[in-house]
This record gives C-alpha cells, structure tokens and sequence, in this order.
C-alpha cells in the first residue's frame, strides 16, 4: 500500500442504512462475468451457482505473447495506454520519472509498454544531461517496495501447508519476545490482515545503531489499538512475519523466497539486494538530501535498508515480466507450469476478506496478505475479489479474477523526490482503461446516459410526467460501478416543482442474480458487471404521488477515487400498465434533461 495514500475512515454499516444506501451485492459465494477458458464457471444459463472466482482447480497455465483480441481485450481501447502514462510523465511535477507498463488476460500477455527513465536526475532540482540518462523499458528491474509484502504472505501460507505454523497460533508462541507490551494474544492472522494493533511504522534506521536492536524494536513495539479492534496497515506486522518464516525455515528470507517461490517460478529477475552489475536496468529511485547521494540500486525504504535489505515489509526488486509470472501463479490456483507453489484452497483463502466486520461498509478490505476492492488503485477493475498491492515506490499489481487479467504498472515515483505527486491518479487512469477494453460495461447498455467517470461530480437525468392513477413506476436499465459508499447514484421524485425531493424505493433484477431492493433509492457499490432491470415505485411513503411528478436520478462522486460510473438505458414510466413515458420513442426521449449526463453512440 502507498505510504502516502491516506484512506478515508468507511462508514459504519448503521450509517449506511440509515441513510438508505444500497451496495449492490457482492454475494460470498458467487462470482461475476468472465472465467477461465480451460476451466470455465457454470453455466449460468441453466441458473447453476456462480462458483467464487478464486475457486480454481491449478491449471498450471503459463503466459505467453498473444494479440488482444485473442483474449478478450480491445485493442483500440489499449492504444489510449501510452497516453495515459504519458500524462503522468507530463504533469507538473511529474507523477514518475519512467514506467513500465504489462497487461495480461487469459494467460496472454497482450500489452506491454514503457516510457520515461529509469534515471533521470541528478539530485531533487537537477536533471541529468540527456547522454546520462537511463530511458526506461520493458527490461528496467524496479523497486516493487510493499508489493514485497506478497511474497512474505506466499512464504507464510506455505508454511501454513506444511502444517508449521496456524493462522491463530500467537506470534509469541514462535517469538517469544513479541509478547512485551501487552501482545501475547496477538495472532498471525492479525498480522497478515493488519488489525493486529501494531503502529504502521517506527524508526528503525536512524534511532537504532545495529540490526539486532532494530529486530529487538520490532519484536518489543507497543500496541496502539487492541488486537482485532481496528485496521492499520502496518510494516512492523510484515516485518514480524518475515522473522516468523526464517525461524522456521532456517534460513533467511531471500533464501526462502527465492528457493521456494521465485526459482521454481522460473523468476529470475527478482531478488532482494540486486548485485551491482544490473545497477544500469534498475531504476533509480530518491535523492536524499540529507546523505548526498541518489538511491539507485539498492532499496529505498529506509527500515529495509537499515535491516540488510531483506524484510517482510520490502526490499524485492523485480520486473513487470517477472511479476507477471507471480500474478499467474495465483491465478493458476497456487500451480504456474510443473511449479505447485500454493494448494488452490490457499489461494482461495488469501483472497477472501478478513477484515469487513472491523472496517464496516466502504472500509479497507484485506485477505490474508493481499489488497481487496481497493478502489483507489483498482478502480474500474474493483470488485469484491479484486488484489493485490501497491509500493511506496509507485508500484502496483492488479489482478481481477473475474477476467483473468493482470494489471502492472511499476513506476520509480519517487525519483528524485516523494515530495511530488502520488502514483494513483494514473494507476486509476490504467485499471479503468483496461476495464473498458475487457468491456466490463455490457455492451447493450452503453449506448445510454453516463456519468460518474470524474470526481467531485455531479450529475442529474431528469423528466416529467401527470400520474393520475395509484399504481405508477419508474423502469430504469442500470449499470452501476460505484466506488462503494462515496459515490452514490440516489433515484428520487418531486410532486411540487422540485420543493421538495422523495427517495423512491425500488427494485433490482438481472437474469440469474439475486434481486436486490432498494428501499431509499440510494445505490453504490460494484453492481456485479450487471446490467440491472430496477423498479421503483412512485410513492412517498407508501402514498401514491400524483399530478405533475418531476423524476430524477442523481449522481454524486466524491473527491478522489471513482470506478466506472454509471449507466442508464431505457427509461419508461407506467401508469396503471400504461406506459406514460419511453425513452425510446424519440418525442419523449427529448423530453429528458441530462446535466452532466453523457448519452453514447
């Protein structure tokens, strides 16, 4: 997770509910569109249950070069990529000095690209003559820094497998020195989900001398909050990790790392510590003013160094190709080739939240590891089963089950200074692309009103009718991706000239999912990639609305963070069976006010 990113506190489930807000289903064991091609889903034509999309069997499939449209991807819609990095290189300050950028589906690498450099300045205000500089390319080994995390979860479930270690056994039963300060109850699995209690940080590299008493100030740090009381995420919790796994194996974290998963994986351009023969590919990262000198070539977070480079928290370096092997890996249900790094149950179990009943509605949501549902970086992408991380650095990995497709964008954002801008606005930028071009919007609908693609937005779709009768409706297609609980799509009606607005509860159904109501009209939330037929029924309270009745559906978006908005299709109004009101009948349709509202094609 990005150190800089500071995720708003979600509202509590109580809340939502009093105002009447709707997520639209995630439903624990059901999945969404899209699936394997060699181990497809049920066949949701026949009503069959949706199987959980990281329910997979370890098909052992391994990535290869292919064209886009040959698994699923639009092309045309890819080719706004380089754009959008570009856009981030462009920006004043720039959002990061070089990227490279992999997507994935079906186990086809169907787009590369990279832009910018690796090296390109000199100190925080001083660029390099261009002859010195390092452009940046598909080659280029980044600095993955939190994305480490995975690869010490990886290493933790392993152990898990071979019966070594529970996800409730105390960490003090394996360190003992982690029970001072109150945390002998602590739990591994508080660990891997940060609601352990633990701070996100302390200083380690410049307030202990060796690495034995920064090890000592890991194990001894006090609790803030008590164990399983609040999300935080925390390096201390991936740190204690990485311990636990040496004094299991033996051995230390590199080793294990990369004899148990990285080697078998065939992943020989990851490493912790890289050597300093490939100092040319990597890209270089901060210049700290206090020392002198630009980071480039060995890690940039300061606790990692300070430890060796080698920690639970980060320290591997990697490149967008090698990392896409990792992301196959779990796609392939712990199996990538003739390589069985994980048991497909353990992958099932990293990827299933653990947190929600801590977070509440619109909180953080974490497996035992990964990421999930992250908006701010997964954005067009987010569902409930969306991973996996992202790197202070500028890094991030994607994967989205339902699609089988991987989403990597490794930047050196920090280069030459973290005082510049965050990585995420463009991270959002690319998920939301690549969405679009796995056409996540069903195609029968996107020829209708959009909004809900800015932030801090708002938009109205409005019309009027005379009802005269007790039995009138609202019918509404509806496709909405709304970032769970700040963007809110709320469909309400007006009986004396917009005075005063009456939330409309209604309905929702789409073939072969659960109906979901909508008592107070409000709606957020992923919408399972369905395109909803709604209902709402023109009533305040129960009393029937009559005479001239102004309707509107209204769309608000936060300031930050979005997923892909929302869409109307047809629109009709019946009236004791009759239909008043149709949107596609031309006279009527330009009746319909749409501000902010963009009709497509």
């Amino acid at each position: 997770m990005d150190h800089r990113m500071s995720r708003r506190t979600g509202l509590t489930a109580g809340a939502l509910a009093a105002a009447g807000v709707v997520g639209l289903p995630a439903a624990d064991a059901k999945g969404g569109s899209g699936g394997h091609e060699d181990d497809p889903a049920p066949d949701r034509s026949r009503g069959e249950p949706h199987r959980h999309p990281w329910d997979r069997k370890g098909s052992g499939k391994t990535l290869r070069d292919a064209r886009p449209g040959a698994v699923g991807l639009d092309a045309e819609v890819l080719e706004q990529l380089p754009g959008i990095i570009r856009d981030g290189l462009e920006h004043d300050p720039p959002r990061f000095a070089g990227a490279s950028l992999l997507v994935a589906s079906r186990a086809g690498i169907a787009y590369e690209h990279a832009d910018g450099y690796a090296l390109r300045w000199q100190d925080a205000t001083t660029e390099l003559p261009e002859g010195e500089r390092i452009p940046a390319s598909s080659e280029t080994i980044y600095d993955l820094a939190s994305i480490s995390k995975i690869f010490t979860a990886t290493a933790v479930m392993q152990h898990l497998e071979q019966g070594l270690l529970g996800l409730e056994d105390r960490v003090a039963d394996h360190l003992p020195r982690f029970a001072e300060n109150g945390k002998s109850e602590v739990t591994v699995q508080q660990l891997l989900t940060h609601v352990s209690g633990l701070p996100a940080w302390i200083d380690l590299y410049s307030a202990r001398p060796d690495v034995p008493s920064r090890i000592e100030a890991v194990l001894t740090a006090p609790l803030r909050t008590s164990p399983g009381s609040m999300y935080t995420y925390s390096d201390l919790g991936l740190i204690t990790l990485g311990l636990i796994v040496e004094k299991l194996s033996g051995t230390g974290l590199d080793d294990y790392v990369r004899e148990h998963i990285t080697a078998p994986l065939g992943m020989t351009e990851t490493m912790y510590n890289p050597p300093a023969e490939l100092r040319d590919r990597i890209a270089a990262t901060e210049h700290l003013d206090h020392h002198g000198y630009l980071v480039h070539g060995h890690v940039h977070d300061e606790n990692a160094y300070s430890l060796g480079g080698v920690a639970g928290h980060a320290g591997v370096f990697s490149t967008a190709r090698d990392l896409a092997v990792l992301a196959q890996m779990f796609l392939g249900g712990g199996r990538y080739g003739e390589a069985r790094i994980l048991q497909a149950g353990t992958v099932q179990g990293m990827f299933t939240d653990r947190i929600a009943e801590v977070t509440g509605v619109g909180g953080a949501r974490r497996g035992l590891g990964p990421e999930l549902a992250a908006w701010y970086y997964h954005a067009g992408l987010t569902s409930p089963y969306s991973g996996v991380h992202t790197g202070f650095t500028g890094t991030s990995l994607v994967i989205d089950p339902l699609t089988d497709t991987i989403v990597i964008l490794l930047t050196n954002s920090v280069h030459p200074t973290r005082e510049w801008s965050s990585t995420s606005v463009t991270r959002r930028e690319v998920s939301t692309c690549v969405a679009h071009a796995l056409g996540v919007v069903p195609e029968k609908i996107r020829g209708g009103w959009h909004a809900g693609d800015a932030d801090a937005s708002s938009a109205t779709l409005s019309l009027a009718v005379d009802l005269e009768s007790s039995a009138a409706e609202l019918r509404v297609d509806l496709f909405a991706h709304l970032e769970t609980a700040y963007d809110i799509l709320t469909v309400e009606a007006s009986a004396d000239q917009g005075g005063t607005w009456l939330p409309l509860p209604g309905r929702l159904e789409a073939t072969h999912e659960e109906s979901v109501e909508v008592p107070d009209g409000q709606i957020t939330g992923w919408g399972r990639r369905a395109a909803w037929d709604t209902t709402f029924t023109l009533t305040d309270g129960g009393t029937p609305l009559v005479g001239e009745v102004q309707i509107r559906l209204r769309l608000r978006t936060d300031r930050s963070t979005r997923g892909l908005g929302a869409w109307v299709g047809r629109l009709r109004v019946l009236d004791a069976g009759h239909e008043l009101f149709d949107s596609d009948r031309s006279d009527d349709r330009r009746e319909i006010l749409a501000e902010g509202w963009v009709r497509g094609d």
